[in-house]
Protein backbone atom coordinates (compact mmCIF):
# COMPACT_ATOMS: atom_id res chain seq x y z
CA UNK A 1 0.00 0.00 0.00
CA UNK A 2 1.77 2.93 -1.12
CA UNK A 3 1.33 6.30 1.57
CA UNK A 4 0.50 9.72 1.01
CA UNK A 5 3.33 11.58 0.25
CA UNK A 6 3.84 15.47 0.38
CA UNK A 7 3.55 16.64 -3.40
CA UNK A 8 6.42 18.21 -5.75
CA UNK A 9 5.47 20.36 -8.06
CA UNK A 10 7.81 21.95 -11.45
CA UNK A 11 8.24 25.71 -11.17
CA UNK A 12 10.41 27.17 -13.56
CA UNK A 13 12.71 25.42 -16.47
CA UNK A 14 15.25 27.08 -19.11
CA UNK A 15 16.57 25.45 -21.60
CA UNK A 16 19.83 26.05 -24.13
CA UNK A 17 19.91 25.46 -27.82
CA UNK A 18 21.00 22.73 -28.79
CA UNK A 19 24.03 22.67 -30.93
CA UNK A 20 27.86 22.66 -31.42
CA UNK A 21 28.86 25.10 -28.76
CA UNK A 22 32.29 25.43 -29.22
CA UNK A 23 32.35 29.23 -27.59
CA UNK A 24 30.79 27.73 -24.71
CA UNK A 25 31.72 25.18 -21.80
CA UNK A 26 29.31 22.98 -19.53
CA UNK A 27 29.44 25.73 -17.38
CA UNK A 28 28.22 28.07 -19.53
CA UNK A 29 25.51 26.07 -20.52
CA UNK A 30 24.56 24.80 -17.52
CA UNK A 31 24.15 28.07 -16.20
CA UNK A 32 22.12 29.93 -18.99
CA UNK A 33 19.80 27.14 -18.28
CA UNK A 34 19.25 27.42 -14.92
CA UNK A 35 18.91 31.55 -14.64
CA UNK A 36 16.38 30.86 -17.22
CA UNK A 37 14.77 28.48 -14.75
CA UNK A 38 14.83 30.60 -11.71
CA UNK A 39 13.87 33.73 -13.53
CA UNK A 40 10.86 32.04 -14.27
CA UNK A 41 10.42 30.26 -10.99
CA UNK A 42 10.77 33.67 -8.85
CA UNK A 43 12.81 32.18 -6.49
CA UNK A 44 16.40 32.96 -6.08
CA UNK A 45 19.97 31.18 -5.77
CA UNK A 46 19.88 32.09 -1.86
CA UNK A 47 16.93 29.88 -1.97
CA UNK A 48 17.87 26.76 -2.88
CA UNK A 49 18.70 23.88 -0.92
CA UNK A 50 19.89 21.75 -3.28
CA UNK A 51 21.31 21.24 -6.34
CA UNK A 52 21.23 18.31 -8.55
CA UNK A 53 23.36 17.29 -12.04
CA UNK A 54 22.98 15.17 -14.44
CA UNK A 55 25.36 14.24 -16.89
CA UNK A 56 26.67 11.06 -18.51
CA UNK A 57 30.66 11.52 -19.47
CA UNK A 58 32.02 14.26 -18.52
CA UNK A 59 34.99 12.04 -17.19
CA UNK A 60 35.91 10.36 -20.72
CA UNK A 61 34.81 13.90 -22.65
CA UNK A 62 35.84 16.79 -20.65
CA UNK A 63 38.57 14.88 -18.72
CA UNK A 64 36.41 16.65 -15.30
CA UNK A 65 35.27 14.83 -12.04
CA UNK A 66 32.68 15.89 -9.81
CA UNK A 67 30.92 18.39 -11.71
CA UNK A 68 28.19 19.66 -9.05
CA UNK A 69 30.58 20.67 -6.76
CA UNK A 70 31.91 22.92 -9.58
CA UNK A 71 28.58 24.24 -10.89
CA UNK A 72 28.16 24.69 -7.23
CA UNK A 73 30.76 26.59 -6.86
CA UNK A 74 29.99 28.73 -10.11
CA UNK A 75 26.64 29.68 -8.30
CA UNK A 76 28.84 31.16 -5.52
CA UNK A 77 26.27 30.38 -2.95
CA UNK A 78 28.00 28.63 0.10
CA UNK A 79 25.08 26.53 1.52
CA UNK A 80 23.90 24.81 -1.37
CA UNK A 81 24.56 20.92 -0.95
CA UNK A 82 25.29 19.54 -4.66
CA UNK A 83 24.77 15.89 -6.01
CA UNK A 84 25.46 14.36 -9.36
CA UNK A 85 23.35 11.49 -10.49
CA UNK A 86 24.22 9.68 -13.94
CA UNK A 87 21.88 6.65 -14.87
CA UNK A 88 22.84 6.66 -18.92
CA UNK A 89 20.70 8.06 -21.19
CA UNK A 90 17.95 8.40 -18.53
CA UNK A 91 20.81 10.53 -16.18
CA UNK A 92 17.91 13.52 -16.04
CA UNK A 93 14.81 11.24 -15.52
CA UNK A 94 17.05 9.80 -12.14
CA UNK A 95 18.44 13.03 -10.81
CA UNK A 96 14.68 14.19 -10.95
CA UNK A 97 13.76 11.21 -9.02
CA UNK A 98 16.57 12.28 -6.42
CA UNK A 99 15.39 15.85 -6.37
CA UNK A 100 11.68 15.03 -5.59
CA UNK A 101 12.29 11.89 -3.13
CA UNK A 102 14.43 14.82 -1.12
CA UNK A 103 11.63 17.23 -1.26
CA UNK A 104 9.14 14.80 -0.04
CA UNK A 105 11.52 13.59 3.24
CA UNK A 106 11.61 17.41 4.06
CA UNK A 107 15.46 17.54 2.92
CA UNK A 108 14.67 20.66 1.03
CA UNK A 109 12.01 23.52 0.09
CA UNK A 110 13.70 24.37 -3.41
CA UNK A 111 15.47 22.26 -5.70
CA UNK A 112 17.34 22.69 -9.02
CA UNK A 113 18.27 19.69 -11.49
CA UNK A 114 20.42 20.64 -14.08
CA UNK A 115 21.46 18.12 -16.71
CA UNK A 116 24.20 19.43 -19.10
CA UNK A 117 26.46 17.30 -21.84
CA UNK A 118 29.39 18.32 -24.42
CA UNK A 119 29.27 15.99 -27.19
CA UNK A 120 31.26 18.14 -29.56
CA UNK A 121 34.61 18.96 -28.13
CA UNK A 122 36.43 15.92 -29.73
CA UNK A 123 36.30 14.52 -32.99
CA UNK A 124 33.34 12.25 -33.16
CA UNK A 125 34.87 9.16 -33.26
CA UNK A 126 35.37 9.86 -29.15
CA UNK A 127 32.12 10.67 -28.84
CA UNK A 128 30.68 7.69 -30.93
CA UNK A 129 32.88 5.54 -28.07
CA UNK A 130 31.93 7.81 -25.13
CA UNK A 131 27.93 6.49 -25.93
CA UNK A 132 29.01 3.01 -26.48
CA UNK A 133 30.26 2.65 -22.79
CA UNK A 134 26.36 2.77 -21.91
CA UNK A 135 26.24 -1.01 -23.21
CA UNK A 136 28.34 -3.71 -21.20
CA UNK A 137 31.66 -3.25 -21.54
CA UNK A 138 32.90 -6.58 -20.56
CA UNK A 139 30.34 -8.64 -23.07
CA UNK A 140 29.35 -6.07 -25.86
CA UNK A 141 31.45 -3.25 -26.59
CA UNK A 142 34.57 -5.19 -26.14
CA UNK A 143 33.21 -7.03 -29.21
CA UNK A 144 32.74 -4.22 -31.08
CA UNK A 145 28.85 -3.87 -30.25
CA UNK A 146 27.36 -0.14 -30.68
CA UNK A 147 23.69 1.19 -29.83
CA UNK A 148 23.11 1.52 -33.93
CA UNK A 149 24.36 -1.81 -34.51
CA UNK A 150 21.51 -2.35 -32.02
CA UNK A 151 18.92 -0.20 -33.49
CA UNK A 152 19.69 -1.46 -36.92
CA UNK A 153 19.15 -5.22 -36.05
CA UNK A 154 16.01 -4.02 -33.82
CA UNK A 155 15.06 -2.22 -36.79
CA UNK A 156 15.72 -5.08 -39.32
CA UNK A 157 13.29 -7.64 -37.34
CA UNK A 158 11.20 -5.33 -36.72
CA UNK A 159 10.39 -4.96 -40.66
CA UNK A 160 10.18 -8.31 -41.19
CA UNK A 161 7.83 -9.38 -38.19
CA UNK A 162 5.91 -6.82 -38.85
CA UNK A 163 5.49 -6.75 -42.55
CA UNK A 164 6.65 -2.81 -42.36
CA UNK A 165 9.18 -1.27 -45.15
CA UNK A 166 11.95 1.35 -44.42
CA UNK A 167 9.76 3.63 -46.25
CA UNK A 168 6.99 3.53 -43.75
CA UNK A 169 8.70 3.83 -40.85
CA UNK A 170 10.38 7.32 -42.43
CA UNK A 171 7.44 8.74 -41.76
CA UNK A 172 8.59 8.98 -37.74
CA UNK A 173 11.44 10.97 -39.01
CA UNK A 174 9.62 13.09 -40.96
CA UNK A 175 7.03 14.56 -38.00
CA UNK A 176 9.95 14.81 -35.88
CA UNK A 177 12.05 17.24 -38.36
CA UNK A 178 8.31 19.03 -38.57
CA UNK A 179 7.98 19.63 -35.04
CA UNK A 180 11.70 20.47 -34.67
CA UNK A 181 11.35 23.34 -37.54
CA UNK A 182 9.62 25.93 -35.06
CA UNK A 183 10.98 24.77 -32.01
CA UNK A 184 13.82 27.76 -31.26
CA UNK A 185 15.65 24.97 -28.78
CA UNK A 186 16.24 21.90 -31.46
CA UNK A 187 19.43 21.61 -33.05
CA UNK A 188 18.13 20.28 -36.52
CA UNK A 189 14.95 22.92 -37.17
CA UNK A 190 14.54 21.95 -40.64
CA UNK A 191 11.69 19.84 -42.15
CA UNK A 192 12.52 17.12 -44.69
CA UNK A 193 10.99 14.90 -47.12
CA UNK A 194 10.62 11.21 -46.82
CA UNK A 195 12.75 11.08 -50.08
CA UNK A 196 15.08 13.06 -48.11
CA UNK A 197 15.12 10.66 -45.27
CA UNK A 198 15.55 7.33 -47.07
CA UNK A 199 18.51 9.40 -48.60
CA UNK A 200 20.63 9.34 -45.80
CA UNK A 201 24.05 7.75 -45.56
CA UNK A 202 23.69 4.06 -44.03
CA UNK A 203 25.43 4.13 -40.42
CA UNK A 204 23.78 0.33 -39.92
CA UNK A 205 21.49 -1.40 -42.61
CA UNK A 206 18.72 -0.46 -42.63
CA UNK A 207 19.41 2.51 -40.17
CA UNK A 208 20.77 5.72 -42.02
CA UNK A 209 21.79 8.66 -40.99
CA UNK A 210 18.12 10.40 -40.69
CA UNK A 211 17.10 7.28 -38.13
CA UNK A 212 19.77 8.74 -35.60
CA UNK A 213 19.62 11.60 -33.13
CA UNK A 214 23.09 14.14 -33.63
CA UNK A 215 25.15 14.98 -31.56
CA UNK A 216 25.38 17.86 -30.05
CA UNK A 217 25.62 20.30 -26.95
CA UNK A 218 22.97 21.97 -24.65
CA UNK A 219 21.70 21.56 -20.89
CA UNK A 220 18.28 22.09 -19.67
CA UNK A 221 17.27 23.05 -16.08
CA UNK A 222 14.12 22.17 -13.58
CA UNK A 223 13.26 24.43 -10.34
CA UNK A 224 11.17 22.08 -7.99
CA UNK A 225 9.17 23.21 -4.72
CA UNK A 226 7.52 21.46 -2.30
CA UNK A 227 4.08 22.88 -1.00
CA UNK A 228 5.06 24.97 1.29
CA UNK A 229 7.60 26.23 -1.19
CA UNK A 230 4.86 27.47 -3.95
CA UNK A 231 3.49 30.05 -1.59
CA UNK A 232 6.51 32.45 -3.17
CA UNK A 233 6.69 31.01 -6.59
CA UNK A 234 5.17 32.99 -9.23
CA UNK A 235 5.19 30.51 -12.06
CA UNK A 236 2.34 28.38 -12.51
CA UNK A 237 3.08 24.91 -10.68
CA UNK A 238 2.52 21.64 -12.41
CA UNK A 239 3.05 18.72 -10.13
CA UNK A 240 5.19 15.55 -10.16
CA UNK A 241 2.66 13.38 -9.35
CA UNK A 242 4.49 10.06 -10.00
CA UNK A 243 8.45 8.52 -10.79
CA UNK A 244 8.88 5.05 -11.96
CA UNK A 245 11.41 2.92 -13.13
CA UNK A 246 12.88 -0.48 -14.55
CA UNK A 247 15.58 -2.50 -15.55
CA UNK A 248 15.26 -4.88 -18.59
CA UNK A 249 17.09 -7.84 -20.22
CA UNK A 250 20.46 -7.48 -22.36
CA UNK A 251 19.49 -7.65 -25.86
CA UNK A 252 21.27 -10.72 -26.62
CA UNK A 253 18.83 -12.50 -23.38
CA UNK A 254 15.52 -11.26 -25.24
CA UNK A 255 13.02 -13.78 -26.53
CA UNK A 256 11.42 -10.87 -28.97
CA UNK A 257 13.66 -8.13 -29.89
CA UNK A 258 10.85 -5.89 -30.83
CA UNK A 259 9.03 -5.43 -27.67
CA UNK A 260 10.68 -3.35 -24.89
CA UNK A 261 9.78 -4.98 -21.32
CA UNK A 262 11.10 -2.26 -19.20
CA UNK A 263 9.23 0.32 -20.66
CA UNK A 264 6.30 -1.79 -20.67
CA UNK A 265 7.02 -3.14 -16.71
CA UNK A 266 7.28 0.88 -16.03
CA UNK A 267 4.09 1.88 -17.55
CA UNK A 268 2.18 -0.83 -15.69
CA UNK A 269 3.52 0.31 -12.41
CA UNK A 270 2.46 3.81 -12.84
CA UNK A 271 -0.35 3.06 -14.27
CA UNK A 272 -1.13 0.74 -11.26
CA UNK A 273 -0.25 3.05 -8.61
CA UNK A 274 -2.47 6.57 -10.37
CA UNK A 275 -4.74 4.53 -12.46
CA UNK A 276 -4.39 6.84 -15.49
CA UNK A 277 -4.90 5.94 -18.79
CA UNK A 278 -3.36 7.38 -21.82
CA UNK A 279 -3.68 7.43 -25.49
CA UNK A 280 -3.03 9.49 -28.64
CA UNK A 281 -4.48 12.70 -27.50
CA UNK A 282 -2.23 12.62 -24.69
CA UNK A 283 1.00 14.85 -23.71
CA UNK A 284 3.72 11.98 -24.62
CA UNK A 285 7.51 12.53 -24.79
CA UNK A 286 9.27 9.25 -25.44
CA UNK A 287 12.99 8.46 -25.98
CA UNK A 288 13.47 8.05 -29.93
CA UNK A 289 17.58 7.94 -30.27
CA UNK A 290 16.02 6.11 -33.22
CA UNK A 291 13.61 6.28 -34.83
CA UNK A 292 12.51 2.27 -34.19
CA UNK A 293 12.90 3.03 -30.78
CA UNK A 294 10.05 5.53 -30.47
CA UNK A 295 7.64 3.37 -32.14
CA UNK A 296 8.87 0.54 -30.06
CA UNK A 297 8.43 2.68 -26.89
CA UNK A 298 4.35 3.98 -27.99
CA UNK A 299 3.68 0.41 -28.35
CA UNK A 300 5.17 -0.60 -24.79
CA UNK A 301 3.39 2.26 -23.04
CA UNK A 302 -0.41 0.57 -25.02
CA UNK A 303 -1.01 3.86 -27.21
CA UNK A 304 -1.50 1.32 -30.53
CA UNK A 305 0.33 -1.30 -33.18
CA UNK A 306 3.34 0.40 -34.01
CA UNK A 307 2.59 -0.19 -37.48
CA UNK A 308 -0.60 1.58 -37.34
CA UNK A 309 1.14 4.31 -35.54
CA UNK A 310 3.21 5.20 -38.47
CA UNK A 311 0.30 6.29 -40.57
CA UNK A 312 -1.17 8.60 -37.38
CA UNK A 313 1.40 9.97 -36.02
CA UNK A 314 0.08 13.50 -37.84
CA UNK A 315 -3.08 13.18 -35.85
CA UNK A 316 -0.47 13.00 -32.79
CA UNK A 317 0.47 16.83 -32.32
CA UNK A 318 1.27 16.46 -28.53
CA UNK A 319 4.12 13.15 -29.17
CA UNK A 320 7.66 14.74 -28.57
CA UNK A 321 6.44 18.73 -28.90
CA UNK A 322 9.71 19.61 -29.64
CA UNK A 323 11.19 17.29 -32.41
CA UNK A 324 12.58 14.65 -29.93
CA UNK A 325 15.70 12.79 -29.51
CA UNK A 326 15.72 12.85 -33.53
CA UNK A 327 15.63 16.47 -34.60
CA UNK A 328 15.36 18.21 -31.31
CA UNK A 329 19.02 16.54 -29.87
CA UNK A 330 20.54 14.45 -27.74
CA UNK A 331 22.54 16.04 -25.14
CA UNK A 332 22.65 12.68 -23.05
CA UNK A 333 22.96 14.01 -19.75
CA UNK A 334 20.27 16.91 -20.11
CA UNK A 335 17.76 15.27 -22.86
CA UNK A 336 15.29 13.69 -20.05
CA UNK A 337 15.26 17.31 -18.23
CA UNK A 338 14.60 18.78 -21.82
CA UNK A 339 11.49 16.56 -22.18
CA UNK A 340 10.24 17.71 -18.80
CA UNK A 341 10.42 21.35 -19.67
CA UNK A 342 8.74 21.43 -23.06
CA UNK A 343 5.86 19.40 -21.25
CA UNK A 344 5.88 22.06 -18.33
CA UNK A 345 5.80 24.61 -20.55
CA UNK A 346 3.29 23.29 -22.60
CA UNK A 347 1.01 22.50 -19.96
CA UNK A 348 1.34 26.30 -18.69
CA UNK A 349 2.46 29.48 -20.83
CA UNK A 350 2.70 27.05 -24.34
CA UNK A 351 4.95 25.38 -25.85
CA UNK A 352 6.28 25.52 -30.06
CA UNK A 353 2.90 27.27 -30.81
CA UNK A 354 0.60 24.56 -28.89
CA UNK A 355 -0.97 24.78 -25.65
CA UNK A 356 -2.24 21.61 -23.63
CA UNK A 357 -5.09 21.43 -21.53
CA UNK A 358 -4.94 18.23 -20.49
CA UNK A 359 -4.63 17.03 -16.62
CA UNK A 360 -1.55 14.54 -17.37
CA UNK A 361 1.42 14.33 -19.57
CA UNK A 362 4.16 11.93 -19.88
CA UNK A 363 7.67 11.83 -20.11
CA UNK A 364 9.25 8.59 -21.37
CA UNK A 365 13.25 7.96 -21.35
CA UNK A 366 15.56 4.81 -21.13
CA UNK A 367 18.94 3.67 -22.02
CA UNK A 368 20.42 1.86 -24.92
CA UNK A 369 17.35 -0.12 -26.28
CA UNK A 370 15.30 -0.27 -23.16
CA UNK A 371 17.88 -1.45 -20.90
CA UNK A 372 16.10 0.34 -18.48
CA UNK A 373 12.99 2.69 -18.60
CA UNK A 374 12.03 6.01 -16.78
CA UNK A 375 8.34 7.07 -17.08
CA UNK A 376 7.47 10.71 -15.17
CA UNK A 377 3.84 11.49 -14.75
CA UNK A 378 3.04 15.50 -14.86
CA UNK A 379 -0.78 16.63 -12.98
CA UNK A 380 -1.52 19.97 -13.91
CA UNK A 381 -2.52 21.90 -10.47
CA UNK A 382 -6.40 22.32 -10.23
Amino acid sequence: MWGEEMSVSIIGSGMTKIGRHFSKGFKELAMESLSKAMEKSGVSGNDLDYLIVSTAFPQILMNQSDPARILAQELGLKDLKALRVEYGEASGSAALEVAKSLLEAGRARYVAVVGFEKLTEYPSDKANYAYSTLLDFEYEVVRNITPPSYAAIIMREFMKRRSISKEDIAAWSVNMHEKASTNPFAQLPFKITREKALSGVVISEPLTLYDAFPLGDGAASIILSDEEGLKRASAEPVEVKEITQAVGHPLYLREDLTFFEATSNAWRELSSRTGITIDENTAIQVHDAYSIYGLLALEALGIGEAGKLLTSLDEMPFLNVGGGLKARGHPVGATPLYAVAENYELMTSGFNGLKYDGEYSLVHSMTGPDLSAYLILLKRWK
